[in-house]
């Protein structure tokens, strides 16, 4: 989950000359709000779990987990992961660490094309266009080994796939999808509840 957060707090980044679609995309997307579903292959075992998230670029997201009762934030200097279960909060600064992660791919603060391949690959079958972003640099990929973009034809983000180096795979597929609101600066802010578990 944690891992997932970083990936999509990138979709906060700058554009890229290397995919017309996702330059396009980006240009329009200074905010996002989207309903996801969730699948994540590990070996033998399929999890599926459903959400909502929010991105305010740059570096500003809300990323809810239904069914777990899970809630990542990032306010922009801090992220929040809270598990409600738990009773738990983790914080952590968002510092230099994303800028060779998977959150850059779409959240970068850096020129994204100095540490990363990026290609459009050629049409498939499910009629949807695929931008993939792989690092340059085998032993300096943070985790994973490539991720996917989908874009429909009306270049509206439809998809995300990730492998990690464990060979996990993870497919994001969004609904409701929907960019250029005007979304509240409260709901990038994260308030201890009362009696949490604190961890930083």
């Amino acid at each position: 989950m944690k891992k997932l957060a970083l990936i999509l707090l990138g979709i906060s980044c700058i554009s890229y000359a290397n995919s017309q679609v996702l330059d396009d995309f980006l240009a329009h997307a200074k905010t996002i709000r989207a309903d996801f579903t969730q699948t994540v292959i590990s070996g033998k075992k399929i999890r599926t779990s459903t959400g909502k998230m929010e991105i305010a670029r740059p570096n500003k997201f809300r990323w809810q987990y239904l069914e777990q009762q899970q809630l990542i934030v990032s306010d922009g200097q801090k992220i929040y992961l809270y598990d409600q279960p738990l009773q738990q909060v983790t914080i952590k600064p968002l510092g230099n660490s994303l800028d060779k992660s998977p959150a850059a791919v779409l959240a970068g603060a850096n020129n994204l094309t100095s540490l990363y391949k990026i290609n459009q690959l050629p049409d498939q079958k499910d009629k949807l266009i695929w931008v993939q972003i792989m690092p340059k640099q085998a032993n300096d990929n943070n985790g994973f080994q490539s991720v996917l973009l989908g874009f429909a034809s009306d270049k509206r983000l439809d998809s995300m796939k990730f492998t990690d180096n464990f060979g996990n795979k993870t497919t994001l597929k969004f609904t409701n999808l929907q960019t250029g609101l005007a979304l509240a600066e409260s709901d990038f802010q994260f308030k201890i509840p009362a009696g949490a578990d604190v961890a930083q």
